[in-house]
């Protein structure tokens, strides 16, 4: 589609006339734009720079970037992803600016559409993580964020075309159930990989090469921005800090990067396919989310090859392994990855496979309802209600695909007690069978009992932690084409 074409049809989705392409535009009514319109002509670009990609036509590819990064468009989805729908949404930069008002954001989608943006240093944030430490976060202002996602719906679907398949992380239509489901593919019955190389790349953000990530990019039309961006910088406590090698965590192009660093890692570690997509006899098998990665080999020796291959292949990139967090083990004894426990078993019936929630995972939920209802203290039955079961249902729906009915009915219990305990220190002066009747009854319709806790002035469900599924997971269909 022709520049001047696509432009039109933004503007009349805008609800402008068609003789304001060329000249002057009237201010932006953000309220009134067809989002609908929009988002189909980002949608059908995107999908022409992935089909372009496949066939390997580069010079149309970076013709139809070039086109993308000059969308309006483009410039208006992007605006609207990352100062309306992303979570982050209501944190500032170094600048302290967001766009939480139609005007806000009509205003900086204006901005970045005529004049674009000037990478800024990020500002430094720490989240908690696992074992008492802090994940260091950098947060770029808003502007830039908005910049990234325009860059990021260019680039993304070219290196759709070109990643591995079976790099799971961060990528359209896919995920961590897909990630399970591959692996429960590959390692279930007979089959001969019985070892696993479970690994874990070590500040895998933080260690990124630029040299060798804006190499790879090649001749992408934003590449300098994104050089910019890479070295932009960083403020912690007031304090700034230039950045020579890394990006930051909180970039809105940051994990598609990550993602561009790591394609090749199959080959790299000896995996190979046949002509129908099917993996060879003999290879290993390697699945990647972001920064973990599992290799499913035929021997210990195989599996140790593979990481010394992926060790000097990650070199260049600046990357390595996490030594601690790297271990070669028999799939007989299991492995964690993305918060579910993967082993085989031996029954009667043979070897079965049996993919569970891991058991940090399980400790994980328990920590966090405890923190819950301790903060939920003197508050009535239906906000205890609300809180919980978002949090719950949440759970259910991530470990529902795998063997979880054992460890969900443990947990089950488990809450029940300390919603107990939680209605008894409420109630300190009145007995067991007054708080009893107060909080638990018959509440939910599924269960045949009357130990439900709920709020019965207003009838509603409790929260509850119920599988009836014991099945292993499956991979779920997902689009080819990325949208």
């Amino acid at each position: 589609m022709p520049q001047d074409t696509a432009t039109a049809v933004d503007m009349a989705a805008l609800g402008m006339p068609k003789d304001t392409v060329n000249g002057s535009e009237g201010p932006l009514d953000w309220d009134a734009i067809d989002w609908r319109a929009q988002e189909k002509a980002v949608r059908r670009l995107r999908q022409r720079i992935f089909k372009a990609a496949q066939a390997g036509d580069w010079k149309q590819v970076r013709n139809l970037q070039k086109l993308m990064l000059r969308s309006r468009a483009n410039t208006l989805v992007s605006v609207r992803q990352v100062s309306q729908r992303n979570a982050g949404r209501r944190t500032p930069g170094i600048d302290g600016q967001v766009a939480l008002t139609s005007a806000g954001r009509a205003n900086l989608a204006t901005q970045l559409h005529h004049q674009g943006s000037t990478a800024l240093p990020v500002r430094r944030v720490y989240i908690p993580k696992k074992g008492g430490k802090q994940r260091p976060l950098g947060i770029p202002v808003i502007a830039d964020r908005c910049q990234q996602q325009r860059v990021r719906n260019a680039l993304e679907p070219e290196w759709e075309a070109r990643l591995d398949g079976r790099q799971y992380g961060f990528r359209p239509g896919r995920g961590c159930h897909d990630a399970i489901g591959i692996i429960f593919n590959t390692a279930r019955g007979n089959h001969a990989r019985g070892w696993i190389l479970d690994a874990d790349l070590e500040a895998a953000f933080d260690r990124l090469d630029h040299n060798h990530l804006l190499e790879t990019i090649g001749g992408f039309p934003a590449r300098e921005q994104i050089r910019g961006w890479l070295r932009a910088g960083v403020v912690d406590k007031g304090r700034y800090t230039p950045t020579e090698k890394g990006a930051p965590q909180g970039g809105v192009i940051s994990p598609l990067l990550l993602n561009i660093a790591l394609q090749g890692i199959e080959e790299a570690a000896g995996s190979r396919y046949a002509k129908e997509g099917t993996l060879k006899r003999g290879t290993p098998a390697v699945i990647v989310y972001a920064d973990d990665l599992v290799a499913l080999c035929h021997s210990a020796e195989q599996a140790e090859q593979v990481r010394q291959r992926l060790t000097e292949w990650l070199a260049p990139r600046g990357l390595r392994f996490n030594a601690a967090k790297t271990r070669i083990v028999a799939i007989d004894e299991g492995f964690d990855f993305l918060s579910f426990n993967v082993r085989r078993y031996t029954t009667r019936d043979g070897p079965k496979l049996l993919i569970k929630p891991s058991k940090e995972a399980l400790i994980r939920i328990r920590r966090r309802l405890k923190a819950e209802l301790r903060a939920l203290r003197g508050q009535p039955a239906a906000v205890v209600v609300n809180r919980l079961n978002p949090i719950i249902r949440g759970q259910a729906a991530y470990y529902r695909t795998v063997v979880s009915k054992e460890a969900f009915a443990a947990l089950d219990k488990w809450l029940w007690h300390r919603l107990q305990s939680w209605t008894r220190r409420s109630h300190r002066n009145k007995n067991r069978w007054w708080v009893a009747q107060r909080y638990f009854g018959q509440h939910h319709p599924s269960r045949n009992d009357r130990w439900v806790f709920g709020d019965p002035k207003d009838g509603r469900l409790p929260p509850q932690i119920r599988l009836d599924t014991d099945r292993p997971a499956r991979p779920r269909s997902r689009a080819v084409i990325p949208g």
